[in-house]
């Protein structure tokens, strides 16, 4: 199977934006050092301070599984009701490869 892309998108209650980001930014270092993520980017919209994405490659969904099941994302997912206006929103995508070199690869 190919590797698969993540989108995940959640907002930051207002006046949480800066909690949440922290948040966000604790988990990146740990999601490297997962052996099945191969990319794990942190965004801030530019036009909505409060929403923010995380774009990720996994080599599986059985490592995205994992993931999701790793203590500090777990930690994060428990903040949750206390930091987002809502349910974190996450899609998983099977990458559709057209072109060649690093530009068709996230």
């Amino acid at each position: 199977m190919p590797e698969l892309t993540v989108i995940a998108k959640a907002k930051a209650k207002p006046g949480r934006e800066g909690d949440l980001e922290r948040e966000l930014r604790a988990i990146v270092g740990p999601t490297h050092a997962e052996s099945g993520c191969l990319r794990y980017t942190l965004h801030r919209s530019l036009e909505d301070p409060a929403l923010f994405i995380t774009i990720e490659r996994w080599v599986s969904k059985e490592a995205i599984d994992k993931h999701f099941g790793a203590p500090h994302i777990q930690s994060l997912l428990s903040k949750a009701a206390d930091l987002l206006t809502g349910l974190p929103e996450i899609t998983v995508f099977q990458m559709l490869q057209e072109g060649q070199g690093e530009k068709s690869r996230i």
